[in-house]
């Protein structure tokens, strides 16, 4: 199902992410994985947490309406069976937080829970926005798609390690980073290549120009273009440079870390718009097809 308003979407995807962000981040200083902020951390790890239960609640409860007025269940779509999924791991959540009085007992399960949350909500969105932008969902496509969403996530997990650092703060950092490298270079780089050389100049591109927006081609596509040379490029040289720095310096050298943390949100940034620019590119393509029926 193609849904009518693909922003909307997007906007719920963005405020779920930023949340689910923010409270696996707070999660992670109370455990102490990174270094702790100012402020009462536990408080607004669990304001926050049941911000994102309610908000998740919420757009679960949105999603079946939509459905619902196509008459169709929400569990026939993959997108639907893992938002459903996702508001189970939310309320097994948020829930025993807030009755339980000796939280030990589930520590541990909520600590993986939370932690896998994050890239299953990436993935949904990423099913989602990609059902919300094109008529039926391309494989390589999505591929390109979720790999680009997970990117930024782990560009945001070295971001939160080097910018809150612990003694073992570099060793998760490295690896994040090579995982970065694989799914900037797997499904950024080569999907998306490929997909570029074998569809879109022949389907998508004429689709566009000849519909209400060519500009989109003309401006949008060429800049994703130069975006999509150096991104990689940029995403090995963070690697790189995290492999081969010294723990020491790492944890003493604020200048060292600042720097990181600029490269680091350099390459979100460009992720980040190469996924909205997509967005952008996949829904002129489908309103330039309705345009020529």
């Amino acid at each position: 199902m193609a849904y009518e308003n693909w922003i909307g979407h997007a906007l719920i995807a963005i405020i779920s992410l930023s949340l689910v962000v923010y409270v696996v981040t707070t999660g992670a200083m109370l455990r102490g994985r990174i270094k702790r902020s100012s402020g009462n951390i536990f408080k607004l790890h669990k304001k926050y947490g049941i911000y994102f239960g309610s908000f998740i609640l919420g757009s679960f409860i949105y999603g079946l309406w939509i459905r619902l007025q196509h008459g169709e269940s929400i569990l026939l779509s993959v997108h639907g069976r893992l938002g459903l999924v996702i508001l189970l791991i939310v309320a097994l959540q948020v829930i025993p937080g807030l009755t339980l009085k000796n939280r030990a007992t589930y520590r541990g399960l909520h600590k993986i829970m939370g932690y896998a949350l994050a890239p299953i909500l990436i993935i949904d969105a990423s099913w989602g926005l990609y059902n919300g932008v094109i008529a039926g969902t391309k494989n390589l496509v999505l591929f390109h798609s979720i790999s680009g969403g997970l990117a930024a996530l782990f560009l945001t997990w070295i971001i939160l390690e080097i910018r809150y650092p612990t003694q073992r703060s570099l060793s998760r950092a490295r690896v994040a980073s090579y995982v970065t490298v694989f799914l900037v270079t797997a499904g950024c780089w080569i999907a998306g290549g490929y997909n570029y050389l074998t569809s879109y100049g022949f389907q998508v591109k004429p689709l566009i120009l000849e519909g209400p927006y060519p500009w989109v081609h003309e401006i949008v596509m060429e800049l994703k273009e130069h975006i999509f040379v150096f991104l990689p490029i940029i995403a090995l040289a963070l690697s790189v440079t995290l492999s081969t720095l010294d723990g020491d310096i790492f944890l003493d050298d604020t200048k060292s870390r600042r720097a990181l943390t600029m490269i680091a949100y350099l390459a979100l940034f460009m992720v980040l718009l190469m996924f909205l620019m997509g967005a952008v590119i996949s829904n002129a393509g489908q309103t330039g097809a309705e345009a020529l029926k």
